[in-house]
């Protein structure tokens, strides 16, 4: 069954990733964050592991109004069941191993595509991580306009 230890914490996150994102938050209660926690796992089946990190997907979901989307099958369990995979983490490791390589090699554009990269995701309101960083900034470099500087 669902152990969620603070469910206030868990809404709380919730209505804090919505408003960084310019988001409503009046929909995300402490109640209705507990109730659809509870439906999700118990009447529908979810792993319970999962559920918490789920209900932070929805809610940092841009297309979601209220937490009422949980129970229903997502990109939010799909998401969470994949971060938890040892295989995906392995691979993402190994790619984001790659791109520092890539970027060390950058002959001092490093930093600066570093920078850019961070400042495109946040205009984006994409959530920054060190691999969509990476990502981006060896992107960049790719571009001729970079490769002139």
């Amino acid at each position: 069954m669902l152990a969620v230890d603070d469910v206030a914490q868990v809404a709380a996150d919730c209505r804090a990733a919505r408003r960084r994102l310019g988001l409503p938050t009046g929909l995300w209660t402490t109640p209705a964050v507990a109730r659809v926690l509870h439906r999700s796992v118990a009447e529908h089946g979810w792993p319970p592991g999962a559920a918490v990190p789920a209900v932070l997907a929805v809610a940092a979901d841009p297309e979601t109004r209220g937490p009422g989307r949980l129970p229903c099958p997502g990109p939010w369990w799909e998401a969470t069941e994949r971060a938890c995979s040892p295989v995906h983490s392995a691979s993402v490791s190994e790619e984001l191993e790659g791109l520092e390589a890539r970027l060390a090699e950058a002959d001092g554009h490093r930093v600066r595509v570093h920078r850019l990269a961070r400042e495109q995701l946040t205009a984006e309101g994409a959530v920054l991580t060190r691999l969509g960083v990476a990502r981006r900034a060896c992107a960049l470099l790719e571009e001729p306009s970079c490769r002139a500087s």
